[in-house]
């Protein structure tokens, strides 16, 4: 969570000298000001594809899954890795935000979909072990589909 954290802090820096249009990308968490930018989701499984296309203006986006780092997010439940989801995308309004329910929803594997999805300013997109998309009614989707299945929170 550092790193949305201070990613976060250097756009508030572009921002006070004056800067009103940019994109800031950390290794797949992003920073939309002004707008709109296109941001692309990586696929879970496949990494040269991606699931779905993002159209933000002045929101920030973070991914919390397994495939880059392995099994580093721990259910605090069971002390054991959080296996439920493939991946979580939250998009909100500032990445300190973004990243922080990301993770967290993530360690509490499906049902952090909805936790997540419930949490103001937030929207979400998951991939579960099932290879099924959940996704919030205000997910802001661009003009392109989804790579996999997909169905809304909760169905």
């Amino acid at each position: 969570m550092v790193k949305g954290w201070s990613v976060q802090k250097g756009a508030e820096l572009l921002r006070a000298a004056g800067a009103r249009r940019f994109c800031l990308n950390a290794g797949g968490d992003v920073i939309a000001a002004g707008g709109p930018w296109r941001v692309g989701v990586r696929h879970p499984e496949h990494a040269d594809k991606l699931c779905t296309v993002l159209d933000l203006t002045d929101r920030a986006v973070a991914t919390s899954a397994r495939y880059e780092r392995g099994d580093h997010i721990l259910d605090g439940r069971t002390g054991r890795p959080a296996t439920g989801l493939l991946s979580l995308t939250v998009v909100a309004p500032t990445l300190t935000e973004a990243d922080t329910v990301a993770t967290a929803a993530f360690a509490l594997g499906a049902e952090g979909v909805e936790w997540a999805a419930a949490r103001e300013g937030c929207e979400v997109f998951a991939v579960d072990a099932g290879r099924r998309v959940l996704r919030s009614a205000g997910f802001p989707v661009g003009g392109e589909r989804t790579a996999v299945p997909s169905g809304g929170i909760g169905s």
